[in-house]
């Protein structure tokens, strides 16, 4: 009894590897926060998520640990080596927010009092803190993480924004971006998988009638492996366009932009989902079945299909004339004028 009562601390464990995917839990970890006795949570989750500078100053989090697969959690010696993080960690309770059996044996091997999560097979009876229906399993991981929430009687809330970028950013991106003229647009022209990279082609064309219909500054989003598209579309866009490549930049510093721009367009990835989070109006181009969800999960999403219908090469056949009729049609709407 002495060494359970010793343990404290709520660990929140959610391997899927991307931005957009922690993102779309944000609302679970605000909630869950809010929930437990201690009102903050500490998250499991894999690097590559960014989770470290996602999370940073967000009130319900205080900490965050990684997951290394690949890495020293890879294999059976790297299963005991999570087990023995875990263990030495001393969490009372663990929210589990996918299906993996590993981690909710894990979590029982590190003797964790308290276990709840979204598996429904077997690994169900690890967990001791169940919802009152078994949570569905064909629907995508962050449904059931709502059902799940829903089934121990929690409310989650999706108003937008569920990211605040902090002051000290703000205050750093005016000082880099000052001799930028508003209105401020940013495009997201990266991609995690080829099948949702719209193409230098389009996205040159599109920043192009996007200057000069609305003027402002157009920041072109992305990682290191954009850093040539981004080179290239700065070096041939025409004299009224004001292109500025903003790539591999810190996440909190593209937190704070995103917030301070007008709008967000660009590839389905995680950008997108961060644009939508920030609360910006923010158009994605969905072109793989794969993205169907996604495209429905924030209000602040307007998507853009192919005509053509959702396939492997879709996004490809999404044209720039329907884009720009969407990024026109949101520009009039009173609620995406934001101040300049």
């Amino acid at each position: 009894m002495k060494r359970t009562s010793s343990r404290s601390g709520v660990l929140v464990i959610q391997p899927l590897p991307g931005i957009g995917d922690m993102v779309w839990h944000l609302p679970h970890l605000a909630a869950i926060a809010a929930h437990e006795p201690e009102g903050r949570v500490s998250v499991l989750t894999k690097p590559r998520s960014l989770s470290d500078q996602l999370l940073a100053g967000t009130c319900a989090v205080e900490k965050v640990h990684w997951i290394n697969r690949p890495g020293a959690h890879s294999g059976l010696l790297g299963f005991f080596r999570l087990v023995a993080m875990l263990r030495r960690a001393r969490y009372r309770k663990v929210w589990l927010l996918h299906d993996s059996a590993r981690y909710a044996v894990a979590s029982v091997l590190a003797g964790i009092p308290q276990r709840t999560g979204i598996a429904d097979g077997w690994q169900r009876l690890l967990f001791n803190v169940r919802p009152l229906r078994p949570v569905p399993r064909n629907a995508h991981t962050v449904e059931r993480a709502d059902h799940l929430l829903a089934g121990l009687g929690i409310t989650v809330d999706r108003t937008p924004p569920m990211l605040r970028a902090r002051l000290i950013e703000r205050e750093a991106l005016h000082a880099a971006a000052a001799s930028c003229p508003r209105p401020w647009f940013c495009v997201g022209i990266g991609s995690s998988e080829a099948f949702k990279q719209w193409g230098e082609e389009n996205f040159s064309r599109l920043t192009s009638l996007l200057a000069s219909r609305h003027g402002g500054t157009i920041f072109l989003l992305g990682g290191r492996s954009e850093a040539a598209m981004a080179a290239a579309l700065v070096a041939h866009a025409p004299p009224n366009a004001r292109l500025r490549a903003w790539i591999q930049q810190p996440l909190q510093r593209v937190i704070a932009l995103l917030a301070d721009s007008r709008l967000f367009l660009g590839n389905d990835t995680g950008m997108l989902n961060l644009a939508a989070a920030c609360g910006t109006p923010s158009v994605g181009l969905f072109g793989h079945p794969v993205s169907a969800w996604v495209a429905q999960s924030s209000p602040c999403i307007h998507p853009v299909y192919p005509d053509t219908g959702l396939s492997e090469s879709g996004v490809r056949s999404i044209s720039v004339e329907a884009v720009m009729q969407r990024v026109d049609a949101l520009l009039a709407e009173p609620h995406a004028q934001r101040p300049d």
